[in-house]
């Protein structure tokens, strides 16, 4: 296997490239959006087949778990998923220094996400604590 085959930051961008899969791993992480139609209407040209495609490709890589519970479809983070916030939040502080209007403000219509909050990990046990790099 040559070397630039076996590459780790290849690899991640071949799966986290993906259009519209950082935006979808942002509105579950930051927004706190779980369900289909909500991402739907969050992400503009969105069509509801590439959606569809998209979140069985997050599952497969175990980047998220759909749970369904009295017909009601929800979308959550794996730990794997909430790995890649770190890199939204690289993301964000990189656009907010190159790439936002001096005149305007950040949206602040929701809360930021908590890197603290409580969150269930996959036995089902709440751990407390910052999501680990």
């Amino acid at each position: 296997m040559l070397a630039y085959q076996s590459d780790p930051l290849r690899e991640s961008v071949r799966r986290l490239g993906r259009r519209w899969t950082l935006l979808l791993i942002r509105d579950m992480a930051f927004l706190h959006l779980s369900r289909f139609g909500e991402f739907q209407r969050n992400n503009p040209g969105l069509t509801p087949r590439v959606l569809s495609r998209r979140l069985a490709q997050m599952q497969e890589e175990q980047l998220v778990v759909r749970r369904e519970s009295r017909g009601v479809v929800r979308y959550r983070l794996t730990p794997r998923g909430e790995d890649a916030v770190f890199i939204l939040l690289a993301f964000l502080r990189y656009g907010t220094r190159h790439h936002l209007d001096p005149g305007s403000a950040l949206p602040t219509e929701r809360q930021p996400v908590d890197l603290f909050r409580r969150r269930r990990v996959h036995e089902g046990q709440a751990r407390a604590g910052p999501l680990e790099p």
